[in-house]
């Protein structure tokens, strides 16, 4: 899993349900599944995808030293010629980059013995970043990640097989002609947990349409569309619009990614009082444009109030926190009266860190049967686990599952 595991284990618990998921250590997900049936670049959580190759009924080093030389002696065998790329990664266990160092430098000299020609990454950390495994081809035909992680008293052996690819978000975050730093920069990888949240597990198909009411510059509806659902945004502000249309119509769909196929709809529109009508490709500048009449599920970044660099005081604080639920309850109120029973959505709402690692919520969120929702409950991550923050940050974002009535 990523920086906060909670999150991850919920999106994939949305995408493939609890029965298949065992949570292992701290960060590890065992999945029952074949590493195929993961779409793991759909994954905003997830940073790096595994095939088992065997559980060890030990953590002791010296026993994990000798799984990791015969697991790596075997994969090198089946390997074709040329130059083998290496590297070890450990997850809650205690081991040292010394001991890792070690366990490679063994793997290496049994490879060469083989007639193999091996270079070793060096560990900085006792795991490798992702950045690292990128690079060096780890995941490539003649790379071999060994990652080691503890599952209570025992070690589950694994090789990677896939990486987060960072490259490809950076280009989807910073590539984007039109960003806005006072609306918050929504990260692409958040955005992918947003919208998998709220599709539950339905298959991508442009029949099924998220729609984000608070588009901003487009990064959900531009993750939804990659995905391969079709895309319906709007926002209050003519400008927000203009820079969606910029960023997903023109800069995305359009210029890269002609090859989706599902639908995309822009428009200006109040959420706490927008109303349904049938509408395709809208970009007048006035507030005649509608939703349409059939929305799948609903996946968007809410209005998060005024941002700060410190806490404020508490009146301040209070007020913001007043106008930022009153939004969201007027947008709850509004749309639960035009979706069917049983949609889902997923909205990052605002939350402030008032103390390290404690959060002041938005009232509404203890009366939400009241609005007419059930909040969605997972297995294995608590409510209070699904916010996405830095450690220094005030305003928090919580991401609030919720289905209607």
């Amino acid at each position: 899993m990523g920086r906060q595991p909670a999150i991850g284990r919920a999106e994939l618990e949305s995408l493939y349900g609890a029965d298949v998921l065992e949570p292992v250590g701290s960060v590890g997900v065992l999945c029952d599944m074949p590493s195929s049936a993961v779409a793991f670049d759909r994954l905003g959580g997830s940073i790096k995808l595994c095939n088992v190759l065997e559980i060890i009924p030990s953590t002791d080093w010296r026993q994990l030293q000798t799984a990791i030389i015969a697991a790596g002696t075997r994969l090198g065998a089946e390997i074709s010629e040329g130059k083998i790329q290496l590297g070890i990664s450990a997850f809650d266990l205690r081991i040292s980059t010394r001991q890792l160092t070690a366990g490679g430098l063994e793997l290496k000299k049994a490879l060469r013995k083989a007639g193999r020609s091996v270079r070793l990454v060096q560990n900085q950390e006792v795991a490798l970043n992702s950045a690292q495994v990128i690079h060096n081809h780890l995941t490539g035909e003649r790379g071999i990640e060994l990652v080691l992680i503890r599952h209570d008293n025992r070690t589950i052996l694994a090789r990677t097989a896939a990486e987060q690819d960072i490259a490809a978000y950076t280009e989807r975050d910073r590539g984007r002609p039109k960003r806005d730093a006072r609306v918050g920069m929504l990260p692409p990888k958040l955005a992918q947990i947003i919208v998998n949240l709220a599709a539950d597990g339905t298959a991508p198909s442009p029949d099924f349409t998220i729609l984000n009411p608070f588009c901003g510059t487009g990064v959900v509806l531009q993750e939804a569309l990659l995905m391969g659902f079709s895309a319906y945004g709007t926002d209050l502000e003519q400008r927000m619009v203009d820079y969606t249309i910029a960023n997903v119509h023109d800069w995305f769909y359009m210029t890269n990614h002609p090859e989706l196929r599902g639908n995309l709809t822009i428009a200006k529109g109040d959420a706490t009082d927008h109303m349904w009508r049938d509408s395709r490709y809208n970009t007048e500048k006035d507030d005649t444009s509608w939703w349409p009449a059939k929305i799948n599920a609903i996946a968007c970044e809410t209005y998060l109030g005024q941002p700060y660099v410190a806490l404020p005081d508490r009146a301040k604080l209070d007020t913001n926190i007043r106008t930022c639920n009153l939004i969201l309850e007027k947008f709850l109120k509004n749309i639960g009266g035009q979706i069917a029973t049983g949609t889902r959505l997923c909205l990052a709402v605002p939350a402030w860190q008032t103390k390290p690692d404690q959060f002041k919520h938005l009232p509404l969120l203890d009366h939400l049967s009241d609005l007419g929702y059930n909040r969605i409950d997972f297995k294995y991550t608590r409510d209070s686990e699904l916010m996405y923050y830095r450690p220094d940050q005030i305003v928090a974002r919580e991401l609030l599952v919720i289905t209607r009535k």
